[in-house]
Parts: C-alpha cells; structure tokens; sequence
C-alpha cells in the first residue's frame, strides 16, 4: 500500500512538518505496512528527519513516477489552496492533483483549511480540479462554506480536525525541551510562549504587544519568543523584543515538530500569530490567545470559543488576565482537544477507506 504526500514539506514550517509526522504516523497505527512517498522542497532533509523517502517536488518526472505506482494522493493538509502567500504554489498543488486523477490514483484532500482564493483564474481552476477529487476533509466549518461559495460540491465533504492534535512529543523531544528551558535560566518560572511572524498585522500592534509582555514580566513571568517557522520568524521576535523592557529568551535554534510541541506543553499561555503555535498549545492543554492575519487564525479561535487577541494594550490584558485566571478555560481547552483528537484519527480512516475500495477490499 503506497501513499504519495503532497504539501508544504521540506522547508522547516515547524506546523507543516507537524502536520506530515502526525498524518503518517496516524495511518501507521491503523495500517502499518503503508509506504509513504513525500514531495519535498529538501528531500534528504525530509528523509532524515522523518526517516520517510522523499523525492524533490519540482521533479516533475520523478512526480509522475512515484504517482504512476501511488495507492493513494494525500493533499495537504494545511493551508495550501490559497493565492495571498503565491499564486504559484497554489498552481503547484492543483497541478499535482490533476496530474494525479488523470493517472487514475484516488485523491484526499486531508483536513485541510481552504482559501482565500483571490484571482477570479485560480478560484475556476480550483473549482474544476478540487471536483474532481474523491474526498475532501476540512479542518473547520469555514472551510466548507468556502468551498460552496467557489462551487465545489462534488465529492463528498466531512469536516475532521487539523490531524496535529493526534500528535504527542515523545520523552526525547521533552526531555530536550526541558534541557532547553534550563540552559536558558527559566525553567520553574512561569511562561508566556510568544509566536510571531512579520506581518502587517503585527507591525501595527508591536508598541502594545511589547508594554502588555514587560506588564506580565513584572508580574514574574518570563516571555519565551518561539519561531515556528526557523528561521524565518527569528526577525519578528527580535523585533519586538527590542522594544522591551525586560529581557525575553529568544530561541534561535531549529527544533523537529515534537521538540516544539514539547517545549509549548511548559508554557502556561501561548500568543500566536502561527496557527500551529496555538494548535500545539491546545493539543497541550495550554491556553492560548490568536493575534489574526488570516482566516484561518479566526476558524481555529471559533472552534474553542475564543475571540482573536484585541488591538488595544487594555484589551489584550485584559484577554491574557482572563486566560491565565480562569482555570474553567483550561478545563474546556482540554476536552474539545480531546475530540478533535478524536477526529483527526477518523481522517485517516477515511483515507485507508479510499485505498481498500480502489482494491475492492
């Protein structure tokens, strides 16, 4: 049973990377003879790090090779069909899908987050190939009122949950978490993790963001600055940390997905503006505040009835007062993790049904 992977793999998104180990190793558990195949952007990075072959995804030979023997495409999950990051990727991807229902190999979209898709060609172009598919799994409501609105009604639709909540750090990734926090003077004081990325919408709140972590600092916690994405998001960090009083921790070091889902288990709040700094943060119980540059920030937020981080100083201490406080937000954070747990296992069901039926099993 051979599953070809298509996604943003390879380029040291601590989420995506995430999103591939936690996909794979809960196929594996319910099927353990699967092969997997993953198009990367650093194949041999890939390989190592997930001990997975990997092939370049801009090989469009070596594409079609490993799709031509392919049981099953997996798309995503993620946030891939999108135009505001690249018009190009997005291409890309449908490409790959296209490429895939033209050889006959069935296709999943695999809890995914749909759009935004801007350009009046890419919403037609995404509407022909995504009905195409044989089943589509989102990660969130909005996702499948989106795909209404772009006409994509034809093969079936089940909302699951972003398969990341089906993952959990092994003792290596914690104990290396709790190594990290001890080199760096804060382990046994209170933590607010911190995940930023340059953004429009962070350069107009950066001034607040900055006073309302100092006003926390003197309350005795220590704000730990955390680049999920490395080291892309290190400049966010540092820019805000220079505009602060206290003196932050700043990682500045490249952690596998599990090392970072352990490290955010320690903190007791998470702000993001990294989908999955605040998706890691409720796998783990932490409770967690969204700063919104993107839909799919509000969708996550609106699953666990959270509103996004205010603009003002007086209302983001305000929602970070009442986070650390209420101990009913923990209580509730944990059980709805637990269901989407759940259903990020069902995900994979779906996908194995898709191979079983093609071999009419």
């Amino acid at each position: 049973m051979k599953i070809a992977l298509s996604g943003y793999y390879g380029f040291d998104n601590a989420g995506d990377e995430a999103l591939l180990s936690a996909i794979t190793s809960t196929i594996k558990k319910q099927e353990p003879d699967c092969d997997f195949v993953i198009f990367s952007g650093h194949p041999q990075r890939t390989s190592q790090l997930h001990g997975m072959r990997a092939i370049y995804y801009m090989n469009p030979l070596a594409v079609i090779k490993e799709l031509a023997g392919a049981d099953l495409l997996i798309s995503g999950g993620g946030s891939i069909f999108q135009d505001v990051t690249s018009s190009r990727s997005l291409a890309y991807y449908i490409a790959v899908v296209a490429l895939a229902r033209t050889l006959r190999v069935p296709v999943i979209f695999y809890a995914q987050g749909m759009g935004p898709i801007n350009r009046p060609c890419n919403r037609t172009l995404m509407r022909l190939v995504a009905n195409r598919v044989n089943m589509i799994t989102l990660r969130d409501q909005d996702s499948a009122l989106y795909l209404k609105k772009l006409g994509i009604k034809q093969p079936p639709v089940s909302i699951t949950a972003d398969p990341v909540f089906s993952l959990q750090p092994g003792p290596a990734a914690r104990e290396r978490a709790l190594s990290i926090l001890a080199q760096s003077g804060v382990s046994g004081c209170p933590l607010l993790g911190v995940a930023l990325r340059n953004w429009p919408a962070l350069d107009n709140r950066m001034g607040d963001l900055a006073r309302l972590l100092d006003e926390f600092a003197g309350r005795g916690y220590r704000v730990v600055f955390i680049p999920m994405a490395f080291p892309e998001d290190v400049e966010a960090g540092r820019r805000v940390a220079a505009m602060m009083k206290a003196e932050p921790y700043r990682l500045e070091q490249r952690l596998n997905s599990q090392e970072y889902l352990a490290l955010i288990a320690n903190m007791d709040l998470m702000i993001g503006m990294r989908l999955h700094a605040l998706v890691f943060a409720a796998n783990q119980g932490v409770p967690f505040a969204g700063i919104p540059y993107d839909p799919k920030i509000e969708a996550f937020l609106q699953q666990f009835s959270l509103e996004p981080l205010p603009d003002d100083l007086t209302g983001m201490r305000q929602a970070v007062s009442h986070l650390l406080d209420d101990q009913a937000s923990r209580v509730a954070i944990e059980r709805k993790a637990g269901e989407m747990r759940s259903k990020a296992e069902e995900t994979a069901r779906l996908a194995l049904g898709l191979i079983r039926r093609k071999q009419g099993k």
